[in-house]
């Protein structure tokens, strides 16, 4: 076996680093869209430090205001909604880091209305890393586009679990066990 050049060996070792650097900063701005479109605010205020500032629209405060106010303003105006985490551009400097997010969002009204309304936003992040753990500290958004449309009910869907704002969700259920297809057929067939 051939001895390791010393060089080459760090040269890695700090290349390995800094792709675990990106992958938790990664998991960390998903974290924040599954515990907001969950309504799980342990998950949604995980992705922040306790001392975290977030400007939000008409919102600027810190972390426990900003995720409690956040939720709050979804239920009380939208009956569903999704947020996409899309490009994300990292730029690491030691323990912290500058993260560019586009993010996709849909939501619907509960007015009765059935408006949809969909956008483009960017989330513009300071992130630290703290105690090992990478988290955000500080927050912008910045919303690029918006648009509205009316929604009808087009059937189709009544077969697949709905969506839910608590740990009742699909998504909760570990480990994921589902029937056997043939017994899944079985139990399907009209009784008589």
């Amino acid at each position: 076996m051939s001895d390791v050049d010393p060089a080459e060996f760090e040269r890695m070792r700090a290349q390995l680093q800094v792709l675990t650097d990106r992958e938790a900063i990664r998991d960390c701005i998903l974290r924040y869209a599954r515990g907001l479109d969950r309504h799980d605010l342990e998950i949604y205020t995980s992705a922040y430090h306790p001392d975290a500032i977030d400007h939000h629209g008409p919102f600027l405060g810190r972390r426990d205001e900003f995720c409690a106010w956040g939720i709050d303003l979804l239920a009380s105006e939208w009956d569903t909604h999704s947020h996409f985490q899309t490009n994300i551009r990292i730029d690491l400097d030691g323990d912290t880091a500058h993260a560019e997010t586009y993010c996709l969002f849909c939501q619907r009204r509960r007015d009765g209305e059935r408006t949809l309304e969909f956008g483009g936003a960017r989330y513009i992040d300071r992130l630290e890393r703290r105690d090992g753990e990478w988290r955000i500290a500080a927050r912008r958004t910045v919303i690029d586009w918006t648009a509205y449309a009316q929604t009808e009910d087009f059937g189709g869907t009544e077969d697949y679990p709905k969506g839910r704002w608590d740990r009742e969700d699909a998504s909760y259920d570990r480990p994921l066990v589902l029937p056997a297809p043939e017994q899944a057929r079985e139990d399907l067939r009209p009784s008589g």
